[in-house]
């Protein structure tokens, strides 16, 4: 009977304060949807990657080197902390298919346990006979297990039947080549085959590369500098797992979304503590009366208590359950399969300890702060609590103190100064509130126009080719390319990765590319926007390359050449690219180290219209314009920019309910005040402004403030987005001006509403009072 007297009352109290509980509600399901949404899309990349890494059993380590011997295999193998090491071939090859597709061929001995195919459908036979096709790209080609497919491998075509279809640990993101931006199944996929099948065209079984596993604990910069040592000069490049194209694409993804899912949710939970505690503690102290009234008549001391923390309990819990289905199913199910990544499973992981946490720290906020509230009021004796509160001693405001300002404002203006000094607290919660929700819409505004303009950075500022060719190195060399005499202007570039080794005397494979020092088609710039060419006797290292690999311009590092030794080559220029971080290094500087310039790719813009008959010829791989790579690189930031969007539309709702709280707060706490002044005989334009300007002076402070919290958010999210690319995150006008009218257009509209609600402001009610 108590207990459905009491739920009765919280129901009907929940009615009368509707407002206040609904902006509860509100703020705790937009902190836990953000943090849970933006958490279930790196937590379910993350666990579904892993899953599959186990499953194939992929290597921790690859050493690319050309026919190596049982007793380089036997060395590594018995390396401190390596468990088994295999060697493997792999290429790529054309086929026959319409479009001439290219395939990635991963030729494993019939006993390989390493980098093994995850089957989806049909067989990997030990009879060398058949291959295993890319599922991905078997369904974009409409191909069947039993059709056949052909592969050129060294110029000799192999026709093979398809035995089952599979996917790859190391294709999870898995680009052609560098004219391509993102995956494409139509254009590139992979093949596994039996060495076996590699003497057709080799006429023997070759191999170049290791596959080695390791230990857990194993140190992998320890295992990288003893290979090395025990493959000498043959050595081409060691290659770490996290260091692979598939696996650190993935890694960017999920770094990518796990900054935000750190950042963001932290200031939505800030905001929304702050404006919680306010708003409960308000709501517990305008219940003194209830709660002497339920004393008198008997209730205990514990079901009082946990009366008022049911409220807080209530909305903490209703808000939780909310936020986790909302932010689940806006984020994780949405943008998951819109990353471009080809994993064996999509299923939806959710981080439940995080999302636990998030709960208690909200139920803390809401049931915690509603106790607390409560337990205070406990001391005291009913007929204390019958009566209305002692309101505190007026004390004279800083202004007082100045004559000649006092002196010459309003009536109007001294009572909000007065009651604007009076409830400091209030204030200072409505400015934090304000300036957290401005801080958050800054921020992902900021990283919006920032990811937008990489686009522009890179391929308006940094390349102005018309198009790029990818070449034939075996058919092409510098002098052919030069005596084409095409109609445009060219520059050739040779673009690889190479080994180096840094000052810790780390291992690392870095992207370098090779070019010309008369650079017409690609301009650098220091991370100052000042140009900068290429050193005659060093090399150039991009800004984010070199924070990355933990050196700066002046050290030195050492690369390996061809079938030779390492030599030490210095960093003499730093420049700043959005993206395509890589080394850089003259033809002239390459050749002197003893290596032989190759171009492997010819950036060309043309005069005229493109010359089809060389675009067409044997010596062209492929080709991309500028425009398509430029297509290519927004289209890839598709998924990170929704994300962001949905930051901005959740952070202006934050803005909105924050606003809206502290606003009928405000009206609430003053209605007494509000209807003696209607009864002394001022006029309703008079009466507003007494509140409105409070809050408009609350809201632009707020607003103020918020933007260095925007700049300060926005600078740690671009610093560690993605070590692929270097982001500013500087704060543009623009977006200070958006996010500012934004906010003043929603405390115009908040104040409108409360506008309407002085107007209906009962005076016999509003004045009444218990004796």
């Amino acid at each position: 009977m108590v207990k459905g007297a009491l739920f009765k009352k919280l129901l009907r109290d929940m009615k009368k304060s509707k407002a206040q509980f609904v902006s509860i509600f509100l703020m705790a399901t937009l902190a836990i949807s953000i943090m849970t949404g933006l958490d279930s899309v790196w937590f379910t990349v993350h666990n579904n990657a892993n899953a599959m890494y186990q499953s194939t059993n992929l290597s921790d380590l690859w050493v690319t080197v050309m026919n190596p011997s049982e007793q380089q295999l036997w060395a590594i193998q018995r390396i401190d902390g390596v468990t088994h090491v295999e060697k493997r071939f792999i290429t790529d090859a054309d086929t026959n298919l319409p479009g001439k597709p290219t395939l990635r061929i991963y030729a494993l001995d019939e006993h390989s346990t390493l980098d093994q195919p995850e089957l989806q459908e049909g067989k990997f036979s030990k009879s060398g006979r058949g291959v295993v096709l890319d599922s991905s790209f078997a369904k974009v080609h409409n191909l069947k297990i039993g059709d056949p497919i052909s592969i050129k491998l060294n110029n000799v075509w192999i026709r093979l039947p398809i035995e089952g279809f599979a996917l790859n640990s190391e294709q999870v993101y898995a680009v052609k080549n560098t004219a391509s931006i993102f995956p494409d199944p139509s254009t590139y996929g992979f093949v596994m085959i039996h060495t076996s099948v590699l003497e057709r065209a080799y006429g023997q079984k070759i191999y170049n590369q290791i596959g080695v596993k390791t230990k857990p604990e194993a140190n992998l910069v320890y295992v990288a500098q003893k290979v090395d040592h025990i493959i000498g000069r043959k050595l081409i490049g060691i290659t770490l797992q996290k260091d692979s194209v598939s696996v650190n694409s993935v890694n960017g993804r999920i770094q990518q979304f796990r900054t935000l899912s750190l950042v963001f949710p932290l200031l939505f939970f800030l905001v929304t503590a702050l404006i919680t505690q306010s708003t409960m503690v308000r709501l517990i102290e305008s219940q003194r009366m209830q709660i002497g009234i339920l004393k008198a008549l008997g209730y205990s001391k514990r079901s009082i208590l946990w009366h008022y923390t049911s409220y807080g309990i209530m909305l903490g819990v209703m808000g939780s359950v909310f936020g986790l289905l909302i932010g689940t199913n806006l984020f994780g199910r949405i943008l998951v399969p819109q990353l471009r990544l080809t994993l064996s499973s999509f299923r939806l992981h959710i981080n439940f300890w995080n999302f636990l946490l998030a709960s208690f720290l909200i139920l803390i906020c809401t049931g915690g702060v509603s106790f607390h509230a409560c337990w205070k009021l406990q001391g005291d004796t009913p007929a204390v609590l019958l009566r209305e509160k002692n309101p505190e001693k007026g004390k004279h405001i800083f202004m007082e103190f100045i004559p000649s300002l006092w002196g010459r404002l309003k009536f109007s203006s001294k009572l909000i100064a007065r009651n604007t000094m009076k409830n400091k607290v209030r204030l200072i919660m409505s400015v934090i509130g304000v300036m957290g929700c401005v801080g958050v819409i800054l921020a992902a505004l900021t990283l919006r126009t920032t990811l937008v303009g990489i686009t522009d950075q890179l391929y308006g500022n940094t390349f102005t080719y018309d198009q790029k060719i990818l070449l034939d190195p075996v058919k092409v060399n510098s002098y052919y390319l030069n005596n084409l005499e095409l109609n445009g202007v060219t520059q050739q570039i040779q673009e690889s990765a190479i080994e180096m080794v840094l000052p810790s005397g780390e291992h690392k494979m870095e992207p370098i590319t090779i070019t010309t020092q008369d650079s017409p088609l690609i301009h650098m710039k220091d991370p100052d926007g000042v140009p900068i060419s290429l050193p005659d006797n060093g090399i150039l290292m991009t800004r984010k390359l070199c924070k990355t690999l933990g050196v700066k311009q002046g050290d030195s590092i050492q690369i390996k050449r061809t079938d030779k030794g390492y030599v030490s080559v210095p960093i003499l220029e730093v420049a700043y690219m959005a993206s395509n971080q890589g080394i850089y290094m003259t033809d002239v500087f390459w050749k002197s180290l003893g290596e032989t310039f190759s171009p492997t790719a010819l950036l060309i813009q043309w005069n005229g219209t493109p010359n089809q008959r060389f675009l067409e010829s044997d010596v062209v791989v492929d080709s991309a314009t500028r425009e398509s790579q430029q297509l290519g690189l927004a289209s890839s930031m598709q998924v990170i920019n929704f994300a962001v969007v949905a930051l901005i539309i959740m952070g202006a709702s934050l803005a909105f309910v924050v606003l809206y709280n502290t606003s009928i707060l405000n009206f609430v706490e003053r209605i007494r005040d509000l209807a003696t002044l209607r009864v002394l005989g001022f006029h309703h334009e008079e009466i507003w402004n007494l509140v409105l300007i409070e809050n408009y002076f609350a809201v632009l402070l707020g607003v103020i403030l918020g933007i260095p919290v925007g700049r300060f958010i926005s600078w740690i999210i671009a610093s560690s987005l993605d070590e692929g690319m270097d982001l500013m995150g500087n704060v543009i006008l623009p977006d200070v001006l958006i996010t500012g009218v934004t906010t003043l257009g929603f405390a115009w509209l908040i104040n409108h509403v409360v506008a309407q609600k002085m107007k209906q402001i009962d005076m016999l009610e509003a004045l009444k009072s218990v004796e």
